[in-house]
């Protein structure tokens, strides 16, 4: 058998044995937002088990990358037979990820590359990890694999002739198959010491190669199903066939679908996509219906029990607990299910009351139960009360120094304050905010400033839960402050 379809085999095989790690956090890395230009590849190499975080609940996508570190993270992926047999022997993480690649043939003798066991400290380089990289393609790669777009020439690069032949080899066959490109500087930077991103990268772009290869192969399977608040199973890990490539959302249609029944799948919080040649345990993330969406699943039971109709559908309460707008909400708010804006001050301040909430409040870092006071639209002040009533008697007891409700801003206003159903709380540490520029407010530091509110905190999930929306994420893909507006300290009925 020829040395790449040697690799092959062992790929398929230590893929149905074993589980190569234990996933990452749904919560992801500090340090590694999802602007980063490796966020995708990174979160899904941690929880496929390919990489691991360093401590602290970071990943260190900039630091460079050791020989040890490459070669463990390459044979977790391409040889986790040979990897699991060598630590179960004994040998360090690093000295394993070593003779793993010897055994497999990922790391050959004939290469002559500069590592050996005494030296998996040092760092490895682009070329070196190149050649590692190409060893573990499989021999019809280059048939097989579509290419979508221009590919790099790797005889234009400024540093080609610096190469020997084995690295040139090595580099000219990732570069058809689109695995690498040439730095901005033009050169590929042959000698430059490789980062733990770029690596990473380097590895899922030939995993996917792989993945196509082996697309459709037969693999047994186990997938943890857990819930992504907390973090417990909903279902005992589920044994089952699968094939490469095979969708992962499409695989809980073959467990207990009732034990699912008020669960939504979390693809973000999952961040596997696909059944992979390199991991044989997945972890599906489910979260927890709200209470709206409970409402709803058991209303279409009573269509399908014939106990309810089609046309009842956009009467129903659970509506008014839905994030945004809709007509329940303005028949609600307006007695209209056709109008979404108050005509004039003087119509709204007559729909407004004020309410006392209980807050806790700093007081020489210590929290100490106070109340605060509002105006808010009286057809929600029942349901205002009791959010904050349930932030105030959540185990958080986040602090809130200052608040705001209905605010009258001009006749030509187009948010949520003229209509009494928007509230902002600690407007300073939650600053509204531009592509990074502050608009109002000074900061947000959620987890190192008390007041600052973190997306997970129990404040944006019980807001939630009652329908309304937040302005830390309502208006972009997520809460990264860099990109696009966000409202950190803003919440509001019908999501505006």
């Amino acid at each position: 058998m020829s040395m790449k379809r040697r690799i092959q085999s062992l790929i398929l095989a230590g893929a149905l044995a074993l589980s190569l790690a234990l996933p990452a956090a749904a919560s992801g890395y500090s340090d590694l937002p999802e602007s980063h230009w490796a966020y995708s590849d990174l979160m899904e190499a941690s929880q496929l088990g390919i990489i691991q975080g360093v401590g602290n609940g970071q990943m260190a996508p900039s630091a460079t990358m050791s020989w040890g570190q490459f070669l463990t993270m390459l044979t977790r992926t391409f040889a986790a037979e040979a990897y699991q047999s060598a630590t179960g022997d004994g040998l360090a993480w690093d000295q394993a990820g070593y003779a793993a690649a010897v055994e497999s043939g990922l790391l050959r003798e004939e290469d002559t590359l500069p590592v050996s066991p005494e030296s998996l400290g040092g760092d490895i380089s682009r070329q070196d990890a190149a050649v590692l990289l190409y060893n573990a393609l499989p021999e019809d790669a280059w048939e097989h694999y579509y290419v979508w777009g221009e590919t790099q020439d790797p005889s234009a690069l400024s540093d080609w002739n610096d190469m020997d032949p084995l690295h040139q080899q090595a580099v000219s066959g990732l570069a058809e198959l689109g695995i690498i490109n040439g730095k901005s500087d033009g050169s590929f930077g042959c000698t430059d010491s490789i980062q733990r991103c770029d690596g990473t990268v380097l590895v899922m772009r030939v995993l996917e190669v792989v993945d196509s290869c082996l697309r459709y192969e037969e693999k047994d399977i186990t997938v943890r199903i857990l819930d992504a608040q907390s973090g417990q199973a909903i279902l005992p890990d589920q044994q089952m066939s699968s094939r490469v490539g095979e969708y992962l959302s499409s695989l809980p249609y073959q467990l207990e679908q009732d034990a699912l029944k008020y669960y939504n799948y979390n693809w973000s919080a999952s961040q596997v996509s696909q059944v992979s040649s390199a991991c044989s345990t997945y972890t599906l993330y489910y979260t927890p219906m709200t209470q709206a969406q409970r409402e709803e699943t058991d209303f279409w039971e009573r269509v399908d029990q014939g106990l309810a109709s089609y046309e009842d559908y956009w009467k129903q309460d659970f509506w008014l607990k839905f994030q945004g707008e809709n007509e329940r909400k303005y028949e609600l708010l307006f007695g209209d299910a056709t109008k979404r804006r108050f005509s004039s001050q003087e119509e709204a301040s007559a729909a407004m009351t004020t309410i006392t909430i209980p807050v806790w409040k700093l007081s020489n870092g210590t929290k100490v139960s106070s109340t605060l006071s509002l105006s808010i639209h009286s057809a929600i002040a029942e349901d205002v009360k009791a959010i904050f009533t349930e932030i105030y008697n959540d185990p958080e007891q986040f602090p809130i120094h200052d608040i705001g409700g209905y605010s009258w801003r001009g006749d030509s206003a187009t948010g949520e304050h003229n209509c009494g159903t928007a509230i902002d709380i600690n407007a300073n540490e939650n600053y509204q905010v531009r592509d990074g520029q502050a608009l109002v407010g000074s900061l947000w530091q959620p987890g190192s400033n008390p007041y600052s509110i973190a997306p997970d905190s129990s404040v944006v999930r019980i807001f939630a839960e009652h329908g309304w929306s937040w302005g830390g994420d309502a208006w972009a893909g997520s809460s990264d402050a860099s990109q696009g507006y966000h409202d950190y300290m803003h919440f509001s009925y019908m999501g505006m």
